[in-house]
């Protein structure tokens, strides 16, 4: 979800919604930490297509759900997100606006849905997450 795009399947099953669906943590060494995740809670990490530089292990049991992934740290003010899945990734955009936080990035990941990092009013990071099967940008 930190990149903008990836190529493969997905789910028909919508996202749940007002719940954390997937949790994205940027890191300086991202296989020694995937190594220190798997080692400890026994979590299998796999690369996501067209995204060398992120991988995910599936962490819950819905369908569609992601879980946690390890990234590559873009910068050193790089912080962990929650994403909440939502229903409609524009209505909850323009929600967050118009409560005084802001929306950073919106993104499309191709064959998977829609997404968005946003802050809160307090500069606190939160990821909103649509699912979306015939997302493509």
């Amino acid at each position: 979800m930190a990149t903008e795009t990836a190529q493969t399947s997905a789910s028909a099953t919508p996202t749940t919604t007002a719940t954390i669906v997937h949790i994205e943590v940027p890191a300086n060494d991202p296989k020694k930490l995937q190594a220190f995740y798997s080692d400890l809670f026994g979590w299998k990490f796999e690369a996501m297509p067209a995204m060398p530089d992120y991988a995910a292990a599936n962490i819950g049991e819905a369908d569609d759900m992601l879980g946690f992934a390890v990234f590559s740290k873009m910068n050193e003010g790089a912080s962990p997100v929650n994403y909440i899945g939502v229903e409609s990734l524009a209505e909850h955009s323009a929600r967050v606006e118009k409560l005084g936080g802001k929306v950073l990035h919106s993104f499309v990941v191709n064959h998977m849905g829609r997404g968005a990092v946003c802050t809160d009013p307090e500069g606190n990071p939160v990821g909103l997450w649509q699912s979306d099967p015939s997302a493509a940008d």
